[in-house]
């Protein structure tokens, strides 16, 4: 916090900014006569390659800050071995998801049943190093599109509400989150659209799932799109659908505020759903009362132990 805020001090956001946008602004330590350097990078090198886990083999020390930024976009170990398996082909000796964890642990990161790296300002590095690994984010979309394509391997043939052994309900679920984040966000709002039908209950835990998933670098247009302001295609119900996935991305992501404006959002959009002419459209006026109450409390959706933590420190 020291640190984020003497590089805040004299940095200016980006208009509609991420708050990650912060991790960019320039930072000179006291008395070092280095140039300046982006906060993010001084804070990696004190927080991860100047604590390195005691335990952690010689033969993985020069590539755990790397192994740690991919990691961050992973949810639970599968997701983990997943990303660990193809950014360790080649290596003789390898690190499973366990290890790391293990690793983490002893280092004194806390754990988050959705999310691997389980704290949240860290995991918000690592996801800005990520993405700025390669240009236009191709780091990022490389690993999001290589789990996307795992868990749609493993889903395939799976019933609708078939239960998953994750940090997802179910293998769709997880394969939509990343879908979501690597581009992918129209063919999500078409698999929700399709879903609602008769499932309100269960279609609002799979929303609330896929989008609780960290933003990519680039331009923000979540909240106009949340509000109507893009143009989108479709129905009624599609187009309501997709405003209403932005919205809810935008109080998952928990880097930008929300507060009444998003309240309001959530409120009018899933009002709109219930009077619509599908089966269990009238249980979603209950959704929007509740939903609207946490958002303009900047309380999450969908609570997790990372989350938790972060409401208790604001």
């Amino acid at each position: 916090m020291i640190r984020l805020s003497a590089a805040a001090a004299a940095f200016r956001m980006p208009a509609d900014a991420n708050d990650r946008a912060i991790l960019d602004a320039p930072l000179r330590l006291h008395g070092d006569d280095t140039p300046e350097r982006p906060v993010a990078d001084v804070l990696l090198r004190e927080l991860i390659l100047e604590q390195l886990p005691v335990r952690l083999p010689t033969e993985h020390q020069a590539q755990w800050l790397d192994l740690l930024s991919h990691l961050s976009v992973a949810h639970d170990p599968e997701c983990a071995d997943v990303l660990l398996r193809h950014h360790q082909s080649g290596h003789v000796h390898h690190l499973t998801a366990h290890h790391v964890s293990q690793l983490l642990t002893d280092t004194g990161w806390p754990a988050c049943e959705r999310h691997f790296i389980g704290d949240f300002g860290l995991r918000q590095l690592l996801v800005h190093r990520l993405y700025g690994l390669r240009p236009g984010g191709a780091a990022w979309y490389a690993d999001h599109h290589l789990l996307r394509d795992h868990y749609a391997q493993r889903a395939a043939g799976e019933a609708p509400d078939a239960q998953g052994d994750g940090a997802f309900r179910s293998l769709t679920a997880h394969r939509m989150n990343h879908h979501l984040v690597s581009g992918g966000a129209d063919d999500v709002v078409s698999h929700l659209a399709a879903t609602l039908p008769g499932r309100p209950g269960a279609w609002c835990a799979d929303l609330l799932e896929i989008a609780q998933a960290p933003y990519p670098g680039g331009a923000d247009a979540r909240r106009e799109r949340a509000q109507g302001l893009v143009a989108a295609d479709g129905p009624p119900l599609r187009r309501t659908v997709d405003q209403l996935l932005h919205a809810v991305w935008l109080c998952e992501e928990r880097t930008r505020p929300t507060g009444k404006e998003t309240a309001r959002t959530l409120a009018k959009l899933l009002d709109l759903l219930s009077i619509m002419d599908f089966e269990g459209a009238g249980r979603l006026s209950r959704t929007a009362t509740d939903w609207s109450g946490l958002a303009e409390n900047e309380q999450p959706l969908l609570r997790c132990t990372c989350t938790e933590q972060l409401r208790r420190r604001r």
